[in-house]
């Protein structure tokens, strides 16, 4: 196995392959370098940037991008719009890390512009119909993107593959010792307080992926306050959930990215309850209170295991 460690997405990311030749990692870099200047909301030389300040104007886009909105908005259908990609006039307004809280009266004008309704593609062409309306698709990019390395890696002959972008891994193949990929569940607590590789558990995956997201990375707080990145779009303020994290298994990285986040808003009766309904995923979560929840296929189709 060759690995490449690189630093994209604003987070550090791993790609290891059983290959043996370095090109192919190279050209993986490389596409993750086209993903940034299709996805991001901030960098003026990408075409979602282009796409947030069209002014309501219907806009042709690069096919792939336009195909990638398309399915981010069933993923907002599907979770009944707790995960919404225009919710970037709203996490606009947060800065955790000058810890920075917008007043009342900004967050309520952003929400106005908060509805996924209001995007439609047709063919390449995008509309937002709020011209003030702004696409944030940093809620499910990187599972985008695990997926398509995978993708490319198999075309380029490779067997065995592991991609960890941030935390969001995504596997194929097993090891080439043929056991499976270990991926461990990090501990609930910001990673300035513990090793990196920290876990409270494992799951056992093949092909697949593991993706978490908690309420305890990207947080402060202030007068007693705890303020986290998780918004809710119907308040555009951090989740009141009871779940410190959710991590969801599933057979693509999208389906696990595009879940987590709505999973932590939902809390943990009602995302053990719709987890169970999708035979597609699975998912661990853990309560405010300490506990650990699981979807009745962890354990059974995958082998799950606490440490410690």
């Amino acid at each position: 196995m060759i690995s490449r460690d690189f630093f994209r997405f604003n987070t550090t990311n791993t790609i290891s392959a059983d290959i043996d030749d370095e090109a192919v990692l190279d050209e993986a870099v490389a596409w993750c370098d086209r993903c940034e200047l299709l996805l991001s909301r901030v960098n003026p030389a990408s075409e979602l940037f282009r796409l947030n300040h069209a002014q309501g104007y219907p806009t042709l886009v690069d096919p792939e991008l336009a195909a990638f909105v398309e399915t981010s908005l069933s993923y907002c259908r599907r979770t009944d719009g707790l995960f919404d990609v225009t919710m970037g006039s709203a996490t606009q307004l947060w800065d955790f890390k000058q810890q920075t809280v917008p007043s009342a009266d900004s967050l309520a004008a952003a929400l106005q512009q908060v509805d996924y309704r209001n995007i439609a593609v047709e063919g390449s062409v995008v509309t937002l119909h709020d011209p003030c309306a702004c696409v944030d698709l940093g809620g499910i990019a990187k599972g985008y993107i695990a997926d398509g390395l995978l993708a490319l890696l198999r075309k380029r002959g490779v067997r065995h593959a592991l991609v960890n972008l941030g935390g969001n891994v995504a596997v194929m193949g097993g090891k080439p010792d043929g056991s499976p990929w270990r991926v461990g569940i990090r501990k609930p607590l910001p990673s300035s307080t513990l090793p990196l590789l920290d876990a409270f558990a494992t799951v056992d995956v093949r092909d697949g992926s593991v993706v978490t997201s908690g309420i305890y990375e990207r947080a402060f707080e202030r007068d007693g306050t705890l303020y986290h990145h998780i918004l809710d779009p119907r308040t555009g303020r951090p989740a009141a959930t009871d779940l410190l994290s959710a991590t969801v298994v599933s057979s693509t990285s999208l389906d696990a990215d595009g879940f987590t986040t709505a999973l932590v808003i939902m809390g943990a009766d009602q995302a053990l309850a719709f987890v169970e309904k999708d035979p597609a995923l699975e998912a661990v979560l853990v309560t405010n209170q300490g506990d650990v929840l699981a979807t009745s296929g962890i354990g059974s189709d995958l082998p799950f295991e606490l440490i410690g």
